[in-house]
């Protein structure tokens, strides 16, 4: 088995969130499609899974608990400090694998995950981009 590093953007791609009112509480984070299967099945498959969230690390305890909320395996949540950038977080642990969506309501590529992330590390990590709120259920690890 070839156990990877993946790294799983939350927001947008494994949740569809909710309007802004709702972004506070579970309610406001629903699972999209088979999201939380995949990445359990992924996990249990010896995997390691980082999950990323928008939230800074002042939220990460309620960021942590929808994640507990719905069950999710994971080997760590990354959130970001006040003057981190989210490719500072794939640069720390550089995964084999990045999930992410393509920020189509928030301006797109220069959003993403992977856009700023130095060069000779982008190249050795498989960037998949889904479509916002569509989920992962027809990604392909390998």
């Amino acid at each position: 088995m070839n156990c990877k590093k993946i790294k799983i953007f939350i927001e947008g791609t494994t949740f569809y969130t909710k309007s802004f009112l709702f972004l506070f509480s579970k309610k406001g984070y629903v699972p999209i499609g088979n999201s939380i299967k995949i990445i359990n099945d992924l996990y249990n498959n010896g995997n390691e899974i980082y999950l990323c969230s928008y939230v800074k690390k002042s939220r990460y305890d309620f960021i942590k608990s929808i994640v507990d909320y719905y069950k999710i395996n994971y080997t760590e949540i990354l959130c970001r400090d006040k003057k981190e950038h989210y490719s500072d977080l794939v640069e720390k642990i550089i995964p084999d694998v990045l999930i992410e969506d393509d920020c189509k309501s928030i301006g797109g590529e220069k959003q993403w995950c992977i856009t700023n992330v130095k060069e000779d590390i982008k190249r050795n990590i498989k960037s998949i981009i889904v479509e916002e709120f569509k989920g992962i259920d027809n990604i392909k690890i390998n």
